[in-house]
């Protein structure tokens, strides 16, 4: 059962779009996670997590070192960790269950269907075999299932962080600061934990997606991403490639169109069971 909501945030005291989202029986078990000079600005009834001082605005892998505390935190417990600016959806069960569910292909998700999300989402990490889930994204076209397994997750986990609390310092969480979120991910599904990401419930990442102003990413440059990038390329070769155009440029599009990589979720997982069975084989 989850415990604890943890909400990173900053510079956000009056635009919590992800909390005023949440059912009042959810709100109770919101962690805001906070830089130690804006705390006393948040007044929401909830528990903080007040971070280190060195954790500023400054800092040049602030969200980074921020995740890394919630997963400390997390050790030894079901949580949940949301951006502070998504917005769930939920999509129509036509596509994979043949029945229209409702009149659109999607909408925002009601109170109700949040409660039913975190239901379904306890239960998931409650089986053998699922150590973290969580929303897909609504850009996503919905395939033919409800969920996909070992896939691409971003803005909002459901983590068991019991299952991986043994190696959790062993992952390189703090070695970028663009795509840290890839980083954890793949740090998982290569050591043989697996994930669950569902396409009947969504989200949307409002400054991801340049609908909204972020202190975060907005100082980016197409330098730092690709510097970042090519760090995560050394970390998991074969598992991330930067994709070039033939005159050497990036190709378009990605992470607020700072160019496209490929990264392969589920040979990450099946490469996990190659090396658990190469072991098994040697002994």
């Amino acid at each position: 059962m989850i415990e604890k909501i943890y909400i990173p945030t900053l510079h956000r005291v009056d635009n919590q779009i992800a909390y005023n989202a949440l059912p009042d029986k959810l709100k109770e078990k919101v962690v805001f996670v906070v830089q130690a000079w804006e705390r006393d600005q948040y007044k929401y009834p909830t528990e903080y997590l007040v971070l280190p001082d060195y954790i500023t605005p400054d800092h040049p892998r602030a969200i980074a070192h921020t995740r890394k505390c919630i997963y400390e935190a997390g050790r030894d417990k079901q949580y949940v960790m949301l951006d502070d600016d998504i917005t769930f959806k939920r999509r129509n069960a036509k596509y994979w269950a043949g029945e229209s569910t409702m009149e659109k292909s999607a909408r925002i998700a009601t109170e109700e269907d949040v409660l039913e999300m975190f239901e379904l989402f306890d239960s998931w990490l409650e089986e053998d075999g699922v150590t973290f889930c969580g929303p897909g994204f609504s850009e996503n076209p919905p395939g033919n299932k409800s969920y996909t397994t070992n896939s691409s997750m971003s803005s909002a986990y459901w983590i068991d962080g019991r299952d991986f609390s043994h190696v959790l310092d062993e992952f390189p969480l703090t070695d970028v600061k663009v795509a840290e979120d890839v980083v954890f991910i793949l740090s998982l599904l290569t050591r043989g934990y697996s994930n669950r990401v569902s396409v009947e419930f969504c989200m949307l990442n409002t400054s991801v997606n340049k609908k909204m102003d972020s202190v975060v990413w907005d100082d980016q440059t197409k330098e730092s991403v690709l510097r970042d990038h090519k760090t995560i390329e050394k970390l998991f070769p074969d598992l991330f490639t930067i994709r070039y155009e033939e005159d050497g440029s990036r190709v378009g599009g990605g992470f607020r169109d700072f160019g496209k990589s490929k990264i392969h979720w589920s040979k990450a997982y099946k490469q996990s069971q190659s090396n658990t069975l190469e072991i098994h084989l040697d002994e």
